[in-house]
């Protein structure tokens, strides 16, 4: 018996952001730009931590894991946890200064917030497996969107910020990559389970797949790809870019400081002859 279509699709969605996440962690520390430097640590653990989330789907499917309170409760942990931290990523972006860069924190903390206190009044009006689906739908609205949407204007900012230093070409790659977080957030994450919360009782992932027939995990695998490969390819650009940038600017200083060459000590000029 082949392998269901969905679970290669988790398997790819997964992959997608892993490998994000794996490059930017390893590489994101050699960034010469410190709010960027500090920036892609969050999105380093949101493509880590949403890997796993969605891997943790994949092998549900495949009836590997125990469908219980234990996993609902771990997974839906997870997925809040990495949208969190991709907000954390798109607030750092938008702050220029030390004092901005801790007043933005309040960002995903008021979103965190918000979801908390969803869950809690969920938490007394419904129970079992509604309650799960509606705490999926509500995390997707709370956390995904905004997340993702704040991801996409850093992004921007962030192109704006390559471009005033003539780095067309990154420029270029954190654009469309905005343009992937944005798609992955405002679209991808508003169809989502069919569940009491408006409007989700109408837009819906049931609706997308009537519309245009294939699931709307799909979309957000494809949407996924296409922002980390444009992340991967502006951050291995950038790492690229810092030791000649570096080299470049040593020899620069050596030209700068070194003595006129009839003035370098232990070197005689000749004598003028006529």
């Amino acid at each position: 018996m082949g392998i269901p279509f969905i679970v290669l699709v988790y398997f790819a969605y997964g992959l997608a952001f892993f490998s994000m996440g794996l490059l930017v962690s390893l590489e994101g520390g050699r960034s010469s730009d410190i709010r960027l430097r500090k920036a892609l640590r969050p999105l380093a653990g949101f493509g880590i931590i949403h890997a796993i989330h969605e891997w943790i789907e994949m092998f549900n499917l495949m009836g590997h894991v125990q469908n219980d309170t234990f996993y609902s409760a771990l997974s839906l942990a997870i997925l809040a946890f990495s949208f969190i931290s991709l907000a954390a990523f798109g607030s750092f972006l938008l702050a220029y200064t030390e004092v901005s860069r801790r007043l933005i924190l309040l960002i995903p903390i008021t979103l965190e917030a918000i979801w908390v206190f969803g869950l809690y009044n969920f938490r007394d009006q419904y129970a079992g497996d509604a309650l799960w689906s509606i705490a999926d739908t509500w995390t997707r609205y709370t956390l995904a969107i905004p997340a993702a949407l704040l991801t996409a204007i850093g992004l921007v900012a962030q192109q704006r910020a390559f471009r005033r230093s003539g780095l067309i070409r990154f420029g270029r790659d954190a654009l469309w990559a905005a343009v992937a977080f944005g798609w992955y957030g405002l679209f991808g994450q508003v169809f989502s389970q069919n569940t009491p919360i408006f409007p989700s009782t109408i837009i819906n992932q049931e609706v997308f797949l009537d519309i245009f027939g294939f699931p709307i995990q799909l979309f957000r695998a494809v949407t996924a790809v296409a922002a980390a490969i444009f992340v991967i390819r502006f951050q291995a650009r950038r790492t690229a870019t810092v030791p000649t940038q570096r080299i470049t600017t040593t020899r620069d200083h050596a030209r700068r400081t070194l003595p006129p060459r009839g003035c370098r000590p232990g070197i005689r000029t000749p004598a003028h002859r006529p």
